[in-house]
Order: structure tokens, then C-alpha cells, then sequence
């Protein structure tokens, strides 16, 4: 079973550049649910925006994390396809951290929708046919 996983850009309770595991993202299409690395030491859960995190990718999940990850794919290539779209939606997305000061220059939040909707992706197969020769 393989998930989806991102690091921490800028976070109060999360430890920057922590490695976290999106757990699900219920409604709140720009928050979803992770499970990383707090800044006291502990795993922790936590809603945070998707702009707050970098370097979205596939990772197999652990037995332990397992019962808490909801958004799991059986194959390796599913979950690398999520994380692409995830990477290529909130990548250029600006940051601010809690003072107004800018982490993270790029487009705004609500310029990720119509990058989604302009997203295609195509699946390439090649099928040897018996019969061709």
C-alpha cells in the first residue's frame, strides 16, 4: 500500500521540512489531514493548507501508520499520479507565514482551481497484439 507524502514548508506545530503523510482531505479542498513530526518530538495529526507543503511524492506505508492513512493506493503508480497533481496544483502557490511576512513567492490560492481544471493526464500503454503478424 503506497500514500502520498510532502514536507513541511513553514507550519506552528509541525517541524519545518518534517516528512508527513496525507492522511485525507475531507471537503476542505484546500486543507487535508496529515500525521508527521511535531516540534516537541511527537507524531501528531493536523489540518494544514496544501500550500504549506513541498515535494509531494509516493512512499510505501508503514504497518503502523497504516489504520490512520485513508487516501491509499494499492499500486505504486495511482499514488505517483496523485502526487504529481498535487505538486503541479499548489508548487507555485505563494506562502505567508503568521507575521505577513513571504515565504514562498508564486500565484494565489485561488488560481489553483483553474490549474487543476487545465490539467490532462494521459496513461500510456503499450499492448503487444498476437495477431498483427
Amino acid at each position: 500500500m503506497y500514500a502520498v507524502i510532502a514536507n513541511v514548508i513553514i507550519d506552528n506545530q509541525l517541524r519545518t521540512g518534517a516528512k508527513v503523510f496525507i492522511l485525507y482531505c475531507h471537503g476542505m479542498a484546500e486543507s487535508p489531514k496529515v500525521y508527521g513530526m511535531a516540534k516537541g518530538g511527537k507524531c501528531i495529526e493536523k489540518y494544514i493548507s496544501y500550500k504549506k507543503l513541498k515535494k509531494f511524492r509516493s512512499q510505501w506505508i508503514p504497518e503502523h501508520i497504516r489504520p490512520r492513512v485513508h487516501w491509499s493506493y494499492e499500486d505504486r503508480a495511482s499514488a505517483d499520479r496523485s502526487a504529481k497533481a498535487l505538486e503541479l496544483m499548489w508548487t507555485n502557490v505563494r506562502v505567508y507565514d503568521t507575521s505577513g511576512k513571504l515565504v514562498k513567492d508564486g500565484v494565489s490560492s485561488s488560481k489553483v482551481d483553474e490549474i487543476a481544471k487545465s490539467m490532462n493526464f494521459m496513461d500510456r500503454r503499450y499492448v503487444f497484439d498476437e495477431n498483427e503478424n
